[in-house]
Formats: structure tokens, sequence, C-alpha cells
């Protein structure tokens, strides 16, 4: 039987082209310069946020270097990162997925329960929880998510031990209610910014909602697991300790914001317009999981563990949960080679350095900051590093 000429090639490692979301207000230049493209005249002066590294949405290249002047990013903005786009020299992933489900992604995997990988790079967020996947919801998806950071960071994750959940919710509650207010004298023009801004300081500093959460430092190559979900967390903003924000390999369930993310405190953040981002405040208390273990930041700290160990790699798991998995992959040496056989897609992001990854009859060049995906239909694949050493997250 003749192969459909428009059918895709199963068995071949491919480049994902990355959707580049610009955040001008917590974004930065970290994605861009780590992927090499900080010369591109359309990227070098902005401030890109987020990197969509996988998702069911994502675009594969046909190229086979992501050295190739040709492989360029998809910039966007986040209301429309999930629309369905057809660069230059690529196939959809949904494509492949149509084709068939069993031989793209591997047995036990339904389109459902996809992962979204995302590289970012943020000066802060909001308190916010997703809902624990035991706990059904009209509305509400679940959202394992968890960061493995590529520099220090600063985050909130947990509620303090012994909190007043009622003067807790009472404190943002009242912190959103006189937002709105200012908000509304912005808008009409009553009230410049630079005096909202003042008030709105002076509104969080009397409240404080960070008297009854967690506030901890984060290393680099450290890992942090929310897959449990229940759990409050956020990026926080510190130009001393933290001074390039939070930079992040984030592997999450692929539920979008709208549905899986509630907030209960934006920090005052006003749009110069004067708007505010919606709250979800009375969901967010209703939800999330008060256990004094689900909020203790030590129960979500994960530490790497030894896989296997050659003169030419070392393989470390970083993370193993229900959803998802992250290895790293170390090659040690220049020629350095790993093999693997394949039951179901992987996923292999280079971190540093520089290597050559071989499937069926096809191989990719993929230098750092950059992904490629493997169908498990490839069956096995091989990784041969191409610089003095480089680092690999894999993730399946």
């Amino acid at each position: 039987m003749n192969q459909d000429r428009n059918a895709a090639d199963l068995r071949r490692p491919y480049l994902v082209i990355p959707k580049l979301i610009e955040q001008p207000t917590w974004g930065g230049q970290y994605i861009v310069q780590a992927k090499g493209w900080g010369n591109q005249p359309k990227l070098g002066n902005l401030k890109i946020g987020q990197s969509y590294e996988l998702f069911s949405g994502s675009n594969l290249s046909l190229l086979t270097s992501s050295e190739d002047p040709r492989f360029q990013g998809e910039l966007t903005d986040r209301d429309a990162v999930a629309h369905q786009t057809a660069p230059a020299d690529s196939v959809a992933l949904h494509q492949l997925l149509e084709q068939s489900l069993e031989a793209t992604l591997g047995e036990a995997h339904s389109r459902d329960s996809f992962v979204l990988i995302k590289f970012t790079q943020a000066l802060g967020n909001s308190f916010q929880t997703h809902i624990t996947s035991d706990k059904p919801d009209p509305y509400w998806q679940p959202k394992p998510e968890s960061w493995y950071y590529f520099e220090p960071g600063l985050i909130t994750l947990g509620v303090k031990p012994g909190t007043d959940w009622e003067a807790y919710e009472q404190a943002v509650t009242a912190i959103h209610d006189e937002m709105a207010k200012i908000s509304e004298q912005v808008r009409s023009g009553a009230l410049s910014l630079d005096n909202a801004q003042v008030r709105v300081k002076a509104l969080n500093d009397l409240h404080d909602p960070w008297q009854f959460v967690n506030t901890l430092p984060v290393p680099k190559d450290q890992l942090i697991d929310l897959s449990c979900g229940g759990l409050h967390h956020s990026w926080e903003e510190d130009p001393e300790r933290a001074p390039l924000g939070n930079v992040l390999y984030e592997l999450c369930g692929e539920a979008m914001d709208k549905v899986a993310t509630m907030r209960s405190f934006d920090k005052g953040k006003m749009e110069a317009d004067g708007s505010i981002r919606q709250l979800q405040i009375k969901d967010y208390f209703a939800l999330i999981d008060r256990r004094a273990e689900t909020n203790d930041p030590a129960a979500h700290i994960r530490n790497p563990e030894s896989r296997e160990r050659t003169e030419d790699y070392s393989l470390d798991s970083l993370l193993k949960t229900p959803y998802y998995n992250l290895d790293k992959l170390s090659l040690a040496k220049p020629g350095a080679q790993f093999e693997e056989r394949l039951t179901r897609f992987k996923h292999l992001f280079v971190k540093a350095g520089r290597i050559e990854i071989s499937a069926g009859t096809t191989t990719v060049t993929v230098t750092a900051g950059h992904s490629c995906f493997i169908p498990a239909a490839a069956e096995a694949h091989t990784v041969k590093n191409l610089a003095d050493k480089s680092e690999v997250l894999v993730s399946y």
C-alpha cells in the first residue's frame, strides 16, 4: 500500500518551532539570548515572558538544524497562542496526532491529557492555586504543574501553618474592592496612574497578604513539584535576590488559565489605562487544599536521583509524577553518545551545548535553548554530543 504523500513521517525527530509570547511588564531577554536569537531584529528589543516548547498546538519544523537561518520562532500573545498556525517548512503536531495517536504519543496516552512545556522568564505572578485532580468541579480543571529553575528565583509556596484563613480572605478582598474603586478613577481620568500606584502600594502595605504565605528562595537547578494541585503558589519580584526574575522550565497539564487558575491577589498590578486583572477570590478559598502537609514547602522540593552513569554520559531523574516525568541527560565529552529504545514520545530540550538527534533516517542538530520532539513510532533514538559537554532535559 502506497503511503499518503501528505502523511507525516512518524519515525523521525522534529525540531519544535517555539511560540514566543511578549510580556512587556514581566518578561525579559533571557529566553531570546538562550536561543541565540539576540541579533534578530524582530526579537532584539522585545521582552519575552514565555516560550511554548511543546503543546498540542505546536508546529514541528521540517528543517534539520536549529542553526538554519530559516528556523525561527513564532511571535504571538497569550490570547492567540492556542490558534493553529502554519509556518513555512513545518507540519502541525495535531496532524501527527490525527494520523495516529498511538504512533505519535505511545501507549496509554489520550489527546485530552497532553503536556504543556514552557520556558519562562517572569518577574512576578499573582497569588494563585489549581484544584486537585480528586476534587471534580463543574468549571475548574486540574492543572498539575512543576518548575525546574535555570537561575536563582524567589517564590511563595503554601500557606503558613496556623494562618487565620478568614483574616487572609478579608485582607485580599479588601485590597481587591479598593483596587476596583482606584481603577475606575484612573479609567475616568479622575486620578493619575502615578497617584493610583502610590495608593495601591499603601493598600498592599496595610493588608500585607504576604504575611499569610511561605516565601522562599529557589537555588539554580532546583525542582519544585506542584503536581498534587490545591497548593498556593506565586513567583515573586526582588531585584537583589532574583535580579533576572524567575527563569524556569515549566511542565504542566495543558488546561488553560481561564479554566485552571484561581487568583486571590494580583499584587496591585494595574495597566496603563487603569484596568486590573479579574480575580477568583471566593473560588480560591473554597477549593484550596488547607492541609498542613500540602502547604509545607519541603513536601514539594525534589532532588535528582541517578539512573545511569557511564564514561560518556549520566542520566538523572529530576521528577516522576502520574502526569509527566523529567530527566536530565549530561553528555561529558565531544562525540559522546546516548542510545535509547522508545515506547512513548520523548521531548528533548538542550539546556546547554549542542547535539545531534538521530531516529529513523533523519538526523537533526539542536543547539542550546531549542527543543526536539520524537514520536513513539521512531522506536529508538541516538543523541550525540557536538560540544565539549551538553545538558539535555528529557520530558515524557
